[in-house]
């Protein structure tokens, strides 16, 4: 044989090996940068919900505001409940779970529809 001629299944295998080397690296490739985006995207992402985090806990004052909201719009029942929510504001607050709804509020679903709606009109 010459060296002229040449072998069209050589050819072929040849040709086959470099498409499937080329689409071997460009999925490498297009893999990588993709996983690096979304990377930078869920870091910023998670910047953002950290700033959101920190503030998601109501100060006292916006807790004792949302007390008097609702117990104004439920009405005064006895002193001595407004007492229990002061108590349990102040317990509420230092749990940080409660955010001031005592047992006996906890009950009363106007007063805690009304305590909710004020928390979430102030962004909590």
């Amino acid at each position: 044989m010459t060296e002229t001629d040449w072998n069209p299944w050589k050819m072929t295998t040849f040709g086959l090996l470099l498409v499937g080397a080329t689409a071997l690296v460009t999925t490498l490739v297009m893999g990588y940068r993709a996983d690096r985006e979304d990377d930078k995207q869920s870091r910023a992402a998670s910047r953002v919900n950290a700033s959101v985090r920190k503030t998601s806990v109501p100060s006292q004052i916006e807790v004792e505001a949302c007390q008097a909201y609702a117990q104004q719009r439920t009405g005064d029942k006895t002193t001595d409940r407004v007492k229990e929510v002061a108590i349990g504001g102040l317990v509420g607050a230092t749990a940080g779970t409660s955010y001031g709804l005592n047992d006996t509020t906890r009950h009363d679903a106007q007063y805690q529809t009304a305590y909710r709606s004020c928390l979430r009109q102030k962004g909590y």
